[in-house]
């Protein structure tokens, strides 16, 4: 076994580091360091231990105002070169989480420097069906950059089929395992108490459909505000709530008026982390319109609730939700994503079946025990 391991992570990969950086610890017995930026949530602390995980904090300016397709916060980190070879000269794997982040220069202080293992994951596919300018750069960066980078790594894991088949060349592929995100199945469970919820919101009697997601173009809200405009018309008390923020949210809130459900739909921000479970409870259906998404964290949480799924058919959707679970829809098909949502709305024997495969699943193939094991499968495949 290689040890003691290290992860560098910014941006959006924390709750995982820490999910599977926990049990590597607790259940594997490797020493875990994370080298992360610092920010203003830390409020100061430059080194602490949390669940087993030592965390060394670089600093760094912290972003907020970004563009809209851009999800805050990001942060520059300008010493962290230099606290890699300080604070991390020991580490045998070095494990870099999503290489949009990291310069050139980075990349060679892990080789050269360290002479670390190098580990990538690949959270986020080449970009598809985000907007024209994020496809076009991201599309060059993989040309040029993304493949500089999958040379210099010993082994690449990759969140699905779908997002290393649309990212690493074909040459690179003798060294890419999938491995999923994962959920808290202790967290995100079946049969939680949401009357608080429901009172909250101020819904009545009737089903939920439950969406939750960034409100921008890639997620596809607005075919989904329409799907929901149909299945009203049929299930005359249904209700649709989105947990999320975003730049779009003035204009599905317009939209949604404008198709007669301006107290219909419920948008959420600002929920407790603890709170989270129980909305996934409330609802009948979880239903995702995305027009991209490598790995969707949504869908391990709503199989994790035991949700009956309905999703669209882009990158990992159709790997994490099998067909015991939901169905699969084409994107950008309002009709379709009605159909079926209908159908479990209408169909109780059959929801109940979804419900209970879903479970299973969440169980079986993404708890993030199970998902810990993969990750050490890849570190071992480096001995």
């Amino acid at each position: 076994m290689l040890d003691p391991l290290f992860f560098p992570y910014f941006g959006g990969t924390e709750k995982v580091v820490l999910e599977v950086g926990s049990r590597l610890v607790s259940n594997h017995g490797y020493q875990v360091q994370v080298l992360t930026s610092m920010i203003p949530q830390a409020k100061g602390v430059k080194r602490e231990t949390i669940q087993g995980v030592e965390v060394i904090r670089s600093p760094s300016l912290y972003l907020e105002r970004l563009p809209g397709f851009l999800p805050p916060p990001y942060t520059l980190v300008p010493r962290l070169n230099a606290d890699l070879k300080r604070e991390c000269g020991g580490a045998e794997i070095c494990h870099v989480h999503n290489r949009f982040w990291y310069s050139p220069r980075t990349y060679f202080t892990v080789k050269r420097s360290l002479r670390s293992h190098l580990v990538l994951t690949i959270h986020n596919a080449r970009p598809r069906n985000i907007s024209k300018r994020v496809d076009y750069w991201g599309g060059v960066f993989d040309q040029v950059m993304g493949r500089m980078v999958f040379k210099s790594c010993d082994r690449i894991n990759c969140v699905s089929k779908a997002a290393m088949e649309d990212t690493i060349p074909p040459e690179h592929r003798h060294k890419c395992t999938v491995v999923y995100n994962g959920v808290d199945t202790k967290r995100f469970r079946p049969g939680l108490d949401t009357s608080e919820v429901r009172e909250k919101l101020r819904i009545g009697p009737g089903p939920v459909v439950l969406s939750n997601g960034r409100l921008i173009e890639q997620k596809g809200f607005p075919v989904l505000l329409k799907a929901m405009s149909m299945v009203r018309k049929e299930v005359k008390d249904a209700q649709l709530v989105v947990i999320g923020k975003g730049p779009l949210k003035s204009m599905l809130m317009r939209e949604a008026a404008s198709l007669g459900m301006r107290d219909e739909v419920h948008f959420i921000t600002g929920i407790p982390e603890e709170e989270i479970p129980k909305y996934y409870c409330l609802a009948e259906v979880f239903a995702l319109a995305s027009l991209y998404e490598p790995s969707a964290v949504v869908l391990y949480e709503a199989l994790g609730a035991g949700k009956a799924i309905v999703a669209t058919s882009v990158g990992g959707n159709p790997e994490i939700v099998s067909e015991d679970c939901g169905f699969i829809v084409p994107p950008r098909d309002p009709y379709r994503l009605a159909e079926k949502l209908l159908l479990v709305l209408k169909d109780q024997q059959l929801r109940g079946r979804l419900e209970e495969a879903s479970r299973k699943r969440a169980l079986s193939h993404f708890d993030w025990d199970v998902i810990a094991k993969e990750w050490v499968r890849s570190y071992e495949a480096l001995d």
